[in-house]
């Protein structure tokens, strides 16, 4: 008997038994959607973390410090030092620059987020694909700022009588003008004893302006999965150059807040910037211990996300195991309907073994095409299974998108069903239904022709 010949049979028993046929098809359906859920609320809640981990830190980032008094010295041998290092990809210093950044015509928002000046030749290592939207600030730009993955415009509410600022994720970035603010303005009142704004003759900065405000301009935002992460907005050194210009004229400073073991604040006396930590990206996440290793040799301290990584890979495989289980035993029960069916369908088809035996069916036919039947009803029970997954991940995803449940903490989607956990539940639901039809199959090939055909 031909292979197509077994497969037609197949298909055709199984219609001149329908309604059996489509309600152990359901028993199928609702093992292989519980079981794809279950697996795919885990691939959601391993997505959601390790996206929260990379919004704090990248994955591939590792932060290095030194533990001596004397803090860490970021210079060219240091620099060159990490360069050195095996999947090293880049090596990023970087300095705190304290400044505020407000949006010039209107009050009712202000730019949330810190900022960091650093090299150029760190700009030039940013592509395209780097950025969510904009370009990168060029050299010669002394006035731009590119925003951070996490940074973003908060919106001014009243409260009663607080005022709050939360997050505005409509904000258009383009319709508004920036300015950078320096300084500060010391306000105290005279309470009778401090004269607070009184006029010294003696101080050196009587005259300097407390406070001053630049033009700024944002040229774009980075995405997540940049070399740069966190929380932090970056300038080129043009940008802070002009800024500290700005600063030093002023009667107190801010911008300089790099200070030696005595607390002497370290000026930038030859006009190359002094930068206070670095990090270095490493080419995969496989590749970050190795490269801690390798720094820690160097004499300095270390802080990545390997550790945090490897918690959630180690969470995510106990989850999907226990989801699994949750949804195998509904597996079990439809593997139980398609066995209790195929018996069911035997007992009545006696008379059609037997004269297939007759005309010569050897047992391999007989077992085979009670296989694929058995096997057909898990594959379209599998099939109707993974459609009725995909509405509901879609619904789910809806629903929990404005939540801030377990399922959606990174603000992805919470239920994830990528192409492989499709075809794996797929093919497992086929398996389970060839699996379950072992036994019924060879219960059929040791039925006697004889004793088949004398069968009422």
């Amino acid at each position: 008997m031909k292979i197509t010949d077994r497969f037609i049979m197949a298909l055709r028993n199984l219609w001149r038994r329908k309604s059996r046929t489509i309600l152990t098809i359901l028993s199928v359906v609702i093992g292989s959607t519980s079981i794809i859920l279950m697996l795919a609320f885990a691939e959601g809640i391993t997505a959601s973390q390790k996206q929260m981990i990379e919004s704090l830190q990248g994955l591939t980032t590792i932060q290095i410090y030194n533990d001596s008094p004397d803090g860490l010295k970021v210079d060219a041998k240091l620099i060159n030092d990490l360069k050195k290092i095996d999947h090293v990809n880049s090596v990023i210093p970087s300095k705190n620059v304290y400044l505020e950044m407000k949006v010039d015509d209107s009050d009712q928002y202000q730019l949330d987020g810190s900022f960091q000046v650093i090299p150029d030749d760190v700009f030039k290592l940013l592509k395209k694909e780097d950025l969510e939207w904009g370009s990168i600030p060029k050299t010669s730009d002394d006035s731009s700022i590119l925003l951070g993955t996490n940074a973003s415009a908060m919106t001014k509410t009243k409260h009663g009588a607080d005022t709050w600022y939360e997050p505005d994720e409509n904000f258009d970035y383009n319709a508004h003008k920036y300015i950078f603010s320096l300084g500060y303005k010391d306000d105290s009142q005279d309470d009778g004893v401090n004269f607070g704004n009184e006029d010294n003759p003696d101080d050196p900065n009587k005259g300097k302006p407390q406070v001053v405000e630049i033009p700024a301009k944002i040229s774009g935002k980075l995405a997540q999965g940049s070399i740069l992460t966190g929380y932090n907005s970056y300038m080129n050194e043009a940008t802070y150059n002009k800024l500290k210009k700005e600063d030093e004229k002023l009667a107190y400073p801010t911008m300089n807040q790099s200070y030696d073991k005595e607390g002497n604040p370290i000026k930038e006396t030859s006009g190359k910037i002094v930068y206070d930590s670095v990090s270095v990206v490493i080419d995969s996440t496989k590749n970050v211990k190795d490269a801690e290793m390798e720094i820690k040799k160097l004499g300095y301290s270390t802080n990545s996300m390997a550790k945090a990584s490897e918690e959630v890979e180690n969470q995510t495989r106990t989850i999907m195991l226990i989801l699994g289980g949750i949804g195998s035993i509904a597996f079990i029960v439809s593997a139980i309907g398609i066995i209790n069916t195929m018996i069911m369908s035997i007992y009545e088809r006696q008379k059609e073994i037997g004269v297939m035996k007759v005309i010569g069916a050897s047992v391999s036919d007989v077992q085979t095409m009670f296989l694929i039947e058995s096997g057909f009803i898990g594959f379209f029970g599998g099939i109707l299974g993974l459609i009725i997954s995909l509405v509901a991940a879609y619904f789910l995803n809806k629903v929990l998108s404005g939540s801030e449940s377990m399922f959606s903490a990174g603000g992805g989607p919470a239920v994830i069903i990528p192409f492989w956990l499709g075809l794996v539940g797929v093919l497992f639901s086929a398996l389970v239904g060839v699996l379950a039809g072992y036994l019924p199959a060879r219960r059929a090939t040791k039925l006697s022709a004889i004793d088949a055909l004398r069968a009422e």
